[in-house]
């Protein structure tokens, strides 16, 4: 037996018990119940029919959209312009924004959060109808994933020479940016920005934390109806499940979709 066939082995299982709990999840979302038996004993979507007809999950729906929203644009527009700023003007700066892009996964969250509420505590802003400090504190969830697709795709790039060649052509700097440089990081954006889009769905401890119950989020809502139906909550965990899968799919693969639409209009 070849070592590529064993790797394809040992991958294969380990993916399989990886799989179990959310294949279990799935299928006991859509069981009527579920005993002393190795499957359901019987099927049904009126799980997914009652979430569905849920006004407090359609709201916790829409605010959570809201937020991912609106913290996604405000990181975006930025993180942007300083990523690009700072690799042609000032590279050595590119170092401390990377840096400063790992710090949220080396303090906790709740550390993190204590400290914003210090920093908000009496501040009642609102963005859209989004309050102030979770779109803060949702710019440091997103901060690291969109750096680093944008620095990706920007590495790819002849910064200098493509800015250099536009001024040569009559252009500024300004329309450098807006024309040659930011179209050509369109495929670092799209990829970035709908995984920082994702996981800001699925984020829970800063919206538990720092406005709970007064602007309730899908995890928190999810949170506060663990005490329901099994049944009921597992419905949800698998639509949250499949969301999550599409859109990983998609940004794995946008540069795939992207060259094949370039492929039809040919």
């Amino acid at each position: 037996m070849g070592d590529s066939r064993k790797h394809y082995i040992i991958t294969t299982v380990i993916l399989f018990f990886l799989s179990i709990p959310v294949i279990g999840t799935i299928l006991y979302s859509l069981s009527s119940s579920w005993g002393a038996t190795i499957l359901p004993d019987g099927f049904t979507l009126k799980w997914f029919v009652a979430l569905f007809t849920d006004s407090r999950f359609l709201a916790s729906l829409e605010r959570s959209f809201a937020i991912g929203v609106v913290s996604l644009l405000v990181s975006m527009f930025v993180i942007i312009p300083s990523i690009v700023i700072s690799a042609y003007y000032f590279p050595k700066v590119l170092k401390v924004i990377e840096f400063i892009s790992l710090l949220p996964f080396m303090v906790p969250a709740v550390v993190l959060a204590v400290g914003l509420l210090n920093v908000y505590s009496g501040v009642n802003v609102r963005v859209f109808g989004v309050p102030l400090i979770i779109i803060g504190a949702y710019f440091s969830v997103a901060f690291p994933f969109i750096y680093r697709g944008i620095k990706n795709s920007l590495d790819a790039l002849h910064l200098k020479s493509l800015v250099e060649t536009v001024n040569i052509l009559g252009g500024t700097n300004f329309e450098a940016f807006k024309y040659v440089i930011l179209p050509n990081l369109k495929k670092g954006i799209m990829s970035s920005g709908i995984l920082s889009f994702a996981i800001l769905l699925g984020e829970f401890m800063y919206a538990n934390l720092l406005i709970g119950g007064s602007f309730e989020t899908l995890q928190v809502y999810l949170y506060n109806m663990k005490g329901k139906s099994g049944h009921f909550t597992s419905a949800m965990v698998t639509l949250f499940f499949l969301f999550i899968f599409a859109v990983t799919f998609i940004a794995i693969n946008i540069e795939k979709i992207s060259k094949s639409k370039i492929k039809r209009k040919d």
